[in-house]
């Protein structure tokens, strides 16, 4: 996965880091001019700040809980006290959605461990078998794109962003292939088509864009990328 123009604070707390309240594991900060996006990769959620909430997240992982409101007070020219008050909903807001943690060393998450790959092993010979048996032809039909969105909407909720991609790209290996334009509208057009059907699991981008992914790399052997990007009005 790649991000563009990010901005992450360590998690590790540095010789001048004062505070106490750390980016959570798969957080993310987006930094575009004064103001951050959150994007919580675990969770799937993203959240947008104002100039003066950016500005506290920005200062409260770098200093102390004080300086933070001092130095807002200061260029704001507003009261401690009402500094105070924002500034505690705000951090009270982001450690309940679990995008702050009081602890430089939050839950451990690695990717290789042994049940994912025990898993992932099991679907992809029960993938071998349902295509040869529902999907011979070399293309994907509309059965195989409903089974690989239904995967993916139960994937990234029950896994999360992180969990469900590292396991999602672990099931095949890309060849350098060329794919032609016509190909890839009648492939999104497919899955348009079909996320548009399911009317009890809303279909969104992620799930579209994972199922997307896999196809292109096991139907097509295209090396492709998953990419999280942001649009920026100007």
């Amino acid at each position: 996965m790649k991000t563009r123009e990010t901005y992450t604070p360590p998690l590790r707390p540095s010789e001048h880091n004062k505070g106490s309240y750390y980016l959570n594991r798969d957080v993310y900060l987006f930094k575009h001019e004064n103001v951050i996006n959150i994007l919580d990769f675990r969770r799937g959620q993203f959240y947008g700040l104002d100039e003066i909430g950016s500005r506290m997240v920005d200062l409260i992982l770098e200093k102390s809980y004080q300086e933070t409101i001092t130095e807002i007070s200061q260029l704001y020219e507003v009261p401690e006290a009402k500094i105070c008050g924002d500034l505690s909903e705000l951090l009270n807001s982001l450690i309940e959605k679990k995008i702050l943690v009081t602890s430089p060393h939050p839950d451990k998450f690695t990717e290789e461990n042994l049940w994912p790959n025990i898993l992932i092993a099991i679907l992809k010979k029960l993938a071998l078998i349902g295509r040869k048996l529902l999907n011979p032809q070399p293309a994907p039909n509309a059965y195989t794109v409903e089974i690989l969105l239904t995967l993916s909407w139960i994937s990234l909720r029950v896994l999360g962003w992180s969990r469900s991609i590292a396991i999602w790209q672990k099931w095949h290996k890309s060849h350098r292939k060329e794919i032609d334009k016509e190909t890839i509208e009648n492939l999104d057009r497919l899955l348009r088509e079909t996320a548009s059907g399911k009317l009890f699991l809303p279909m969104v981008c992620k799930e579209r864009a994972l199922v997307a992914y896999h196809l292109l790399r096991t139907f097509y052997g295209c090396p492709a990328t998953l990419m999280v990007g942001k649009l920026l009005r100007i």
